[in-house]
């Protein structure tokens, strides 16, 4: 049951029900760029009035309403690209980008679409400001990685991620695990972007999923973990009410990214 849950759910690189196809779906669709990359994704559960004032109309904020990340209405996302690409094949943004998304699981009042929006972000290629969902803004990005193991033995792991934009504000975190095998999937999702909420992005992907945290289905391998905002605008998202609901880690994450 659990396989099928996180085969089910997924949001930029996690977990989101209702939007997603194992079948190739018929969009009309121009390759852009392909990544190869890692993620840690921190999923919460904040307050549903402070986020729905970055989200537009006709979307609106749900809660992810079962498996693994039930409950969940919030993601930050520290994605590490270590191959960046352009529809050419060619090195794409110098070939290395780092970002975080923030996202929130949304669904249109009047479609009844369930989809994933990006609310905001922060990038560490400034000349690539405000990104491809015209919300992020420059960023100083840093990763600090570990893995132990031996022989047999899936290991134990640490990620420490530092987030500081140019007014000063930062994000923390630092989680340390222990490894489990990943589970491996291929998928389809669209994306859509808070600053121009008709507008998206088609991600194929090809992943490697470590569901490291999950309170709702009582799995827990993090041994420690800390996450602190300290950005202004965040504040109301990040005032002491906001819930952990789980922690997924990607070691391998492969997409091709079209637009309509």
């Amino acid at each position: 049951m659990l396989t099928k849950h996180i085969a089910v759910f997924l949001i930029v690189g996690i977990i989101l029900a209702g939007n997603l196809s194992l079948a190739r779906t018929v969009w009309a669709e121009n390759l852009v760029q392909s990544t190869v990359e890692t993620r840690l994704t921190v999923a919460l559960r904040v307050g549903q009035a402070e986020l729905q004032k970055l989200v537009p109309p006709p979307w609106q904020v749900m809660a992810i309403p079962e498996g693994p990340m039930k409950d969940a209405n919030f993601f930050v996302v520290f994605i590490d690209m270590f191959l960046v690409q352009d529809a050419q094949g060619k090195p794409d943004m110098g070939g290395i980008a780092r970002a975080v998304p923030l996202a929130a699981s949304v669904k249109n009042t009047q479609s009844g679409e369930v989809a994933a929006m990006v609310v905001g972000g922060f990038m560490a290629n400034i000349s690539s400001v405000p990104g491809p969902y015209k919300n992020y803004v420059g960023a100083t990005i840093r990763r600090e990685q570990t893995h132990k193991g031996a022989n047999l033995e899936a290991g134990v792991g640490e990620d420490f991620w530092e987030v500081r934009d140019t007014r000063g504000g930062t994000i923390e975190l630092r989680v340390q695990y222990k490894g489990a095998l990943p589970i491996r999937a291929k998928s389809e999702q669209k994306i859509y972007s808070a600053a121009e909420p008709t507008f998206f992005r088609i991600y194929r992907m090809e992943t490697a999923t470590d569901l490291l945290k999950s309170i709702p289905a009582g799995i827990n391998r993090v041994q420690n973990y800390q996450l602190r905002v300290a950005m202004p605008e965040l504040k109301n998202l990040f005032d002491g009410s906001e819930q952990l609901v789980g922690i997924v880690a990607n070691p391998l994450f492969v997409r091709q990214i079209f637009l309509p």
